[in-house]
């Protein structure tokens, strides 16, 4: 019997992958990018997007599960990153669902393979009860995404010092 593996699968469209540090350049890519930053806090240094990296790998080795780099599956072009990751919000341990694409991948559903996948690994893998997303209350497209995944608004929290929408899915049990 094969051990299943979450540090590597394959959607319909989409391979992920464990970040590693040859992601980097890819990865450094995005957070330059105006039209991908301007949803997820504005632009990243090199120095900040080495953090970024350093603490994923982090996330991965206490947790056992993180963010994946997203690749277009038939092509091997780099299309963003998501996942799963534990973090505090509102004083409480919460694991989030996240995801971030190219401009050139927008409009074609990867977002919502991507974040249902993510999904179904929090609860079929790793036993999950339950998960939160977040975005920008004017972030629509990424609102579409977590209702299109089964998704509910909650609430208007604070988060990173600006405001958010929290949404939130139980395991169908």
């Amino acid at each position: 019997m094969t051990e299943f593996r979450i540090d590597e699968l394959r959607t319909a469209r989409l391979l992920l992958t464990r970040m590693r540090e040859d992601d980097w350049p890819d990865l450094h890519g995005m957070y330059i990018n105006p039209r991908v930053m301007a949803t997820l806090g504005g632009l990243r240094s090199e120095e900040q997007t080495r953090e970024l990296l350093r603490g994923h790998f982090a996330h991965w080795e206490e947790h056992g599960f993180g963010w994946w780099v997203a690749r277009d599956s038939s092509t091997g072009a780099f299309a963003g990153r998501g996942g799963l990751r534990r973090r505090i919000v509102g004083g409480l341990e919460e694991v989030e669902v996240g995801y971030a694409l190219l401009p050139e991948f927008w409009g074609r559903g990867l977002a919502t393979e991507l974040a249902a996948e993510s999904a179904r690994i929090g609860f079929e893998v790793l036993g999950l009860s339950e998960l939160i997303s977040m975005a920008l209350p004017t972030n629509g497209a990424s609102r579409r995404v977590m209702e299109k995944v089964g998704f509910r608004y909650e609430r208007d929290i604070v988060h990173a010092d600006l405001p958010h929408v929290l949404y939130r899915l139980a395991a169908s049990r």
